[in-house]
């Protein structure tokens, strides 16, 4: 199995907030790829700092984790929808992750 995890910003790269509708729309689409997800809470986003042409960027973002099988499929999937997500939500680049897990 894989956990890939989605750090998904709150705010578009020049500071303004990222509209509600559209991180509801990126979470019903994964739902409906593969079924369910975990959401951090949007109360209580994660912060990252990242450098990018000599400007330093600081975003509130949320983690989306999905628990999938480890297979190509997925990982084609998530390597597409990241550059979706670009540009959907008009971002430098888009963090994903994923890690090998094992159910207990």
């Amino acid at each position: 199995m894989k956990r890939y995890e989605i750090y998904l910003p709150l705010k578009y790269n020049n500071g303004k907030e990222i509209e509600p509708g559209k991180i509801k729309r990126i979470r019903e689409d994964l739902i409906a790829v593969f079924g369910a997800l975990t959401v951090s809470s949007l109360s209580a986003p994660y912060q990252g700092s990242w450098k990018y042409g000599g400007v330093t960027f600081l975003d509130d973002i949320i983690k989306i984790e999905i628990i999938t099988t480890e297979d190509k499929k997925a990982e084609r999937f998530f390597k597409d929808f990241k550059e979706q997500l670009k540009r959907f939500l008009k971002q430098i680049d888009i963090l994903i992750t994923a890690q090998d897990i094992r159910i207990i």
